[in-house]
């Protein structure tokens, strides 16, 4: 599918969406269907103030924390991080409070606040009703980024018990393999990386060169 043809499936499926609302002006859910489409196409302004919109024309707590949680990704997707953070803070029903703060660790790993994001991304992971691996997988980037291998390496293997075929997972693995235990024990987790994308693992190639160039100058001091 070339460039034009997704511009005209584009224009198809937000008509659509643009539609239902004119059809239930009184459903959030429209704004908020509506939303997550023009910030897939990456049109965040119009996004933004589409939900911006919405948000004055809706009273009920459900109905504010869908818009809010919305308005909160389309920030997020825009990189304005700090801003998302301000709207998803706002969500207090139980419904989307567990993503919200998930959303608000994602912002603060994105800021470089790891020990601000590890404390929002814990919260998360000790809640016996999430079943989403995306907190486990935060935290271990976020003790990745901090230098704490040994717990990186506990959350990663968290994740491939349960995801054999994640490609940071096992990526990422390797790296905290290779300055931990050297290049033969972190040679499985790379080939596995690369057999499930070849083409990231080849932009990823650097990170393993840096560290075994950074090891074998540790050696020679």
């Amino acid at each position: 599918m070339n460039r034009e043809q997704l511009n005209v499936r584009a224009q198809k499926l937000v008509q659509r969406a643009i539609e239902k609302i004119d059809k239930n002006p009184d459903d959030a859910k429209a704004y908020y269907k509506l939303g997550v489409l023009l910030t897939e196409f990456k049109d965040y302004e119009q996004a933004e103030q589409l939900l911006l919109k919405a948000l004055g024309l809706f009273s009920g707590k459900t109905e504010l924390d869908l818009l809010n949680y919305g308005l909160g990704n389309v920030l997020y997707s825009a990189n304005y991080f700090q801003k998302a953070i301000n709207y998803f803070s706002k969500i207090k029903g139980q419904e989307l409070k567990g993503e919200a703060i998930l959303m608000t660790a994602q912002c603060e790993y994105a800021l470089g606040n790891y020990k601000k994001s590890l404390a929002f991304a814990l919260t998360i992971n000790e809640d016996d009703r999430s079943k989403d691996m995306g907190a486990k997988q935060l935290i271990a980037n976020i003790f990745l980024a901090l230098g704490d291998f040994k717990n990186a390496r506990k959350y990663f293997d968290l994740i491939l018990a349960k995801e054999p075929h994640n490609f940071e997972a096992n990526f990422q693995r390797g790296i905290i393999t290779l300055v931990l235990e050297g290049e033969e024990q972190a040679a499985n987790y790379f080939k596995v990386a690369q057999k499930l994308d070849h083409e990231t693992f080849s932009k990823m190639r650097g990170q393993i060169i840096d560290i075994q160039k950074t090891i074998i100058a540790k050696h020679k001091k």
